[in-house]
């Protein structure tokens, strides 16, 4: 591909030169622009580009096009010669030209990245000794090298599907096969101590996904600390950890990580990369949706392992990318630096070439006595993230510790995690036993991986003890490489996969096997005697006595919870979104799971078997034959353990639905003696499931019923968990609320319930879930009357169109609201005036909303005082009286900022928009729509989005733009069905179904839709009801026409 440079140069104070030149720098094409029309052309971008609404693409692309082409057509003659090549737009990144979406450029015809061959935009950040941007041509004579780190904080949401771009890099490079290798960790100095263990050379491409952002405008990556947590990591502190090892390209796959702050003043993340020695990086512009980043991954990573330049490999994934409909393919964006790398690697075909090592050694982990390969493979392994990284940890970093013992309940995913730990340690020679081990089998197996036959010799010799011959093989520190040289000898990495069948019952635990303890020693011993770097895993369903064990890391597994959880279910057929299996049915075959990834998978065919009766085996599942779910993953001899005070202590524990602190099980198991060493050693016999964070939980396939005190034991449950999760901070998880209050409901405890679930209500009424905030009020109310939740229920019903129920539920709970309460009585006024408003009754509507008003002020609740405003506002300017309602939306808008209520000034800028839009202002009413959807986008507030996406499909009718028009009436509708608010589906409807009738003459469709507006308003008591009526008789009346 031949480049094509772009330099803008000032060349006065209100001027610049826009060069083009090939190869030759002094040899160049220019034209003069205004420095005014640059910022121009940058400030329509802000506004027509970067927004949450953006014009048609195309139309971007024409713009920008044409600035390039000038009336003399500099850009089409000088890209004419060269069509049937290809070429780089080499567009140096100055005066903000980097801010500018050049991938969108379109001539007419096509976007230039969609051309046969590709034309590709580079943003080109040179240096002052750069006078253009060179191609160099070095490829490595093996298979392409990536180093891949994901990062998945604790808190951040939402949970990224991590997993899933790994695996679909993987199906991709399938016939082109790369080395992936993986940073676990997260933790960027994790990641400068990986990069430490190998050559400068070694990786081609360093691939970081995860969350980004621009934090007070500046870039940022959200990585982890060694715990976990949330790190806004800087652009220098990612090229801290790489200095010296800095790959040929970087891809920062997070969003706006391609994107400059300030509208292009500020340098974007994979600029200041560049500055910081990065030779190219690969951002994303704006947000960018997961799935259209895993794809532009997978799409790049198959032609560079390929061995496509790198412009050519992206060429080829925007073009992949466009012809899928990725909403977001035009957000990849290429930076460089004086150079652009060409190939990265050499074809799969070349003599000499070095070959990817196999991606996994799933086939080593074999299910005996059916033959076949019992983990996942590489691609479809989800989860256990943070037990990855501990058992990392332990594996490579740890002077202490010899290897890890992974052990629980079967049919959790212990040789799965195995597995998964043997694919990330690539630099062991991995061996894997299944079962039974003794000492001919260790030496024979060990053999088998030496390559001199004085080794194989001494390790068979019977004559000298074992422990001797083990430490005399791993002390050795060079090994043959093939070559006729020799090199480091790759340490062992030895796999005891299904170690149970090495144990006996004593004692109420286990102990080894004679033969087994012989051989375990003399591992353990051999590995310490001369810090060998060979490590051991075990898996095993109990965790067991053993002196050796003092030297191992112990990782329990529990089940599948959350987000891990969701993410193996949209992996099996029957459990994904869109499978058309009854969801009722699913959430039974979730429940019986109980989070199982071995259930699961089990239950998941059963549920696409189409020849049974699927209902009617679930319920036998669930009632009669449980037996049959435990034979999965119990071993009979495993229930003989549970005596007496462990059963009771687990039934117990069956009152908690989540992982608790062991504080939690404790407290309901005060009767109970010894109650540490119950818990103890129902971990060690896989009874009870332990979390990364040391909870504890109680699985629900085991022969086990609630005791008969339940109310009691739930009292003593919801204190426990009101005292370690809520009561510090008066906020936990959702999750953690929801089982407080799932407690509280069952233990009859009524001022926790109500405390919980109006909070809880408060929460998802913000976030447009209607109908699970109304029933868990009406669940709440079933145990106490309280204030609180009644107005919330109100609140919910309201939107739910309910507005009788609304209404008697605010009056009860006016009357509850004790005096003292004047901040929730205000706000309970407000809501009353709000449906009188509604409903047309004005006078009574200013009369609750002044004494609302009255109180507020009183208190001082400034964002109450806000809201107010707002709606006294919406009357006034439903009556007419346009300047007074702007008035008291700038009131209430100044005050709204001065509170960081964000939900309330994104409904203040909306209804702003409202009437300078019925006032004409069009360019400033979309401005404002832009502003509040912008807001409601950031809060997730689903009703305020679907409410101004149907304003301005109102303006876009007004203007003629129908087919923009209906588009937006759709999505709009789709948000409000969603949701269950149907007054918004209402006026949605009766839009659409006049438009549809006036514009495009679909009578029928129009008539549906006007007849369904109708019928929701009537039943709402909306005076809007008659505008509607009028509407749809003189459809039915054009339609005979």
């Amino acid at each position: 591909m031949r480049s094509l440079h772009l330099d803008l140069k000032p060349i006065a104070d209100n001027y610049a030169e826009l060069r083009f030149f090939e190869d030759n720098p002094n040899q160049y094409k220019r034209r003069s622009l205004p420095l005014e029309q640059i910022a121009d052309l940058l400030n329509i971008v802000e506004r027509d580009y970067y927004t949450i609404l953006p014009e048609n693409y195309v139309t971007t692309g024409r713009r920008l096009y044409n600035w390039l082409d000038g009336s003399e057509r500099f850009l089409q003659r000088l890209l004419e010669p060269y069509r049937r090549e290809g070429m780089v737009l080499a567009i140096r990144a100055a005066a903000q030209l980097a801010y500018l979406p050049w991938e969108v450029l379109h001539d007419g015809q096509s976007f230039l990245v969609q051309k046969l061959p590709g034309i590709i935009p580079v943003r080109w950040v040179s240096s002052d000794t750069s006078k253009k941007l060179a191609i160099e041509s070095a490829p490595e004579n093996r298979a392409l090298q990536v180093l891949f780190m994901a990062t998945s904080p604790l808190g951040v949401q939402p949970v990224l599907d991590y997993e899933a771009e790994e695996a679909q890099i993987l199906t991709a490079t399938a016939r082109q096969p790369l080395a992936l290798t993986v940073e676990e960790s997260g933790c960027l100095s994790e990641l400068g101590y990986l990069v430490n263990d190998f050559d400068g050379g070694d990786f081609d491409v360093f691939h970081l996904t995860g969350h980004a952002t621009l934090q007070d405008n500046q870039p940022r990556f959200i990585t982890e600390t060694e715990t976990g947590d949330a790190y806004y990591a800087s652009a220098t502190e990612i090229a801290q950890e790489l200095q010296f090892r800095l790959p040929k390209l970087i891809f920062l796959s997070g969003c706006r990580t391609g994107q400059a702050g300030k509208s292009g003043a500020v340098p974007s993340m994979a600029e200041e990369l560049l500055e910081r020695g990065a030779t190219a990086v690969l951002g994303w512009g704006q947000k960018v949706l997961e799935n259209d980043a895993t794809a532009a991954a997978a799409a790049l990573y198959k032609e560079l392992a390929r061995g496509k330049k790198l412009t050519e490999a992206i060429a080829c994934t925007y073009q992949e990318l466009i012809k899928n409909k990725a909403r977001d393919w035009h957000l990849l964006r290429l930076y460089a630096a004086d150079s652009l790398p060409g190939e990265l690697v050499t074809p799969l075909r070349t003599r000499g070439r070095t070959p990817a090592p196999s991606p996994s050694v799933a086939t080593q982990f074999l299910d005996v006595p059916k033959g076949t390969v019992k983990v996942p493979t590489r691609e479809s392994f989800v989860g256990r993230r943070r037990q990855l990284q501990q058992c990392l940890k332990a594996l490579t970093q740890s002077p202490d510790e010899v290897g890890v013992l992974i052990h629980g309940m079967g049919g959790l995913g212990k040789s799965s995690l195995a597995a998964r730990l043997c694919d990330r340690l690539a630099n062991f020679q991995r061996v894997v036993w299944v079962g039974r081990i003794d000492e001919a089998s260790l030496v024979s197996r060990l053999a088998d991986k030496l390559d001199i036959k004085e080794w194989r010799e001494a390790l068979l010799n019977p004559d000298e003890e074992l422990k001797y011959r083990l430490r005399r093989l791993f002390q050795q520190q060079k090994a043959p490489l093939g070559n006729g040289d020799w090199g480091d000898r790759l340490p062992f990495l030895l796999v005891l996969d299904d170690f149970e069948v090495n144990l006996e019952s004593r004692n109420d635990s286990y102990v080894l096997q004679p033969e087994a303890a012989m051989v375990l020693a003399a591992l353990v011993w051999a590995i310490r005697e001369v810090y060998a770097a060979d490590r051991l895993i075990i898996t095993c369903r109990y965790d067991f006595d053993s002196p050796q064990l003092q030297y191992f890391y112990k990782q329990p597994l529990e089940a599948l919870h959350g987000a891990d959880l969701r993410k193996k279910c949209s992996r099996l057929a029957a459990f994904a979104d869109n499978s058309g299996v009854d969801k009722a049915l699913q959430l039974q075959a979730k429940t019986l799971a109980d989070g199982n990834p071995r259930l699961l998978e089990w239950l998941d065919k059963i549920l696409q078997n189409s020849t049974v009766d699927k209902a009617v085996i679930l319920h036998r599942l669930e009632s009669e034959d449980k037996q049959q779910l435990r034979e999965q993953v119990l071993a009979e001899a495993l229930l003989q353990q549970m005596d007496n005070n462990m059963e009771e202590m687990l039934s117990r524990g069956l009152a908690f639905e989540l992982p608790v602190p062991k504080e939690a099980l404790a407290a309901v198991c005060d009767t109970i003696a010894d109650i540490d060493k119950q818990i103890h050693r129902a971990v060690a016999l896989g009874l009870l499931e332990v979390s990364f964070d040391a909870s504890l939980r109680v699985p629900r396939i085991l022969p086990l019923q609630l005791p008969e005190d339940g109310e009691s034991l739930y009292k003593q449950a919801v204190e426990v968990l009101y005292r370690l999760w809520w009561k510090p901070t008066e906020s936990s998880t959702e999750e953690q609320a929801q089982e407080i209050h799932r407690l509280a409901l069952l233990g009859k405890k009524g001022k926790i319930a109500a405390k919980i679930g109006s909070a809880l209500a408060i929460e998802w009424k913000n976030q447009s879930r209607f109908r699970e905030a109304s029933q868990l009020c009406k669940t709440t109310l079933e145990i106490v009357a309280d204030y609180r939740v009644l107005h919330q229920l109100a609140r919910s019903e309201q939107e739910l169109g309910e507005v009788e129920l609304a209404l008697n539920y605010y009056q009860q709970a006016l009357e509850l609201c004790p005096a003292e309460d004047e901040k929730e009585r205000a706000a309970i006024i407000h809501n009353i005036g709000y449906i009188y408003a509604n409903t047309g009754e004005i006078e009574q509507a200013i009369a609750f909303y002044q004494q609302s008003l009255k109180l507020k002020k009183r208190i001082g609740d400034i964002q109450g005082k806000a809201a107010t405003l707002h709606c006294l506002a919406m009357i006034y300017d439903k009556t007419g009286e346009i300047a007074t309602a702007i008035a008291f939306y700038q009131q209430s808008l100044e005050l709204e900022k001065r509170s960081g209520d964000i939900q309330g000034k994104a409904a203040t800028l909306h209804c702003l928009a409202v009437i300078y839009a019925k006032t004409g202002e069009i360019a400033k009413a979309i401005a404002f729509y832009q502003q509040s959807l912008e807001l409601f986008e950031r809060i997730g507030d689903i009703q305020g989005k679907a409410a101004t996406l149907h304003q301005l499909a109102g303006i876009y009718a007004n203007t003629g733009e129908i087919e923009q028009a209906i588009a937006f009436y759709q999505q709009s509708l789709e948000l409000f069905e969603r949701i269950g608010d149907v007054q918004g589906k209402a006026m949605t409807l009766g839009r659409l179904g006049k438009l549809l009738a006036d514009k495009q003459g679909d009578f029928d469709t129009a008539i549906e839709y006007l007849q369904q507006s109708l019928a929701i308003l009537q039943r709402l008591r909306s005076p809007e009801a008659e505008k509607v009526q009028r509407i749809l008789d003189r459809v039915k009346s054009n339609q005979l026409l």
